[in-house]
């Protein structure tokens, strides 16, 4: 029992000390500033990637699909065979880095003919 007691009174001795001394310390310098730069692709990359990307798709027919770009905004106009399809496109298109924004230009053409 006096080993407990012992063991507290340290313990708490040595926490007043650890918080006076953290309030006696005062910062010697401030922080650095940091400056993160994005580096931005160039359009005709994003449309070879975003175009790349809707052709590897194994479940995605790009045959009737063309991609555009200016400025990051992708825009896919043709033709899909159905509202998964349309989806699928914009999904697609969205996960390539660079793209800012994807407009639908896509018309659903029903029974796939």
């Amino acid at each position: 029992m006096l080993f407990a007691a012992v063991s507290i009174g340290w313990w708490m001795g040595g926490a007043r000390a650890m918080a006076g001394d953290v309030e006696s310390r005062k910062p010697e310098r401030t922080l650095d500033s940091i400056v993160v730069t994005a580096r931005r692709m160039a359009d005709e990359e994003v449309k070879r990637q975003v175009e790349e990307a809707l052709h590897t798709d194994r479940y995605f027919y790009d045959g009737h699909v063309t991609v555009t770009i200016k400025d990051g905004v992708v825009t896919l106009s043709g033709i899909v065979f159905d509202e998964w399809d349309l989806r699928t496109a914009k999904r697609i298109a969205k996960c390539i880095a660079g793209v800012r924004r994807v407009v639908n230009d896509l018309e659903i053409e029903l029974g796939g003919e």
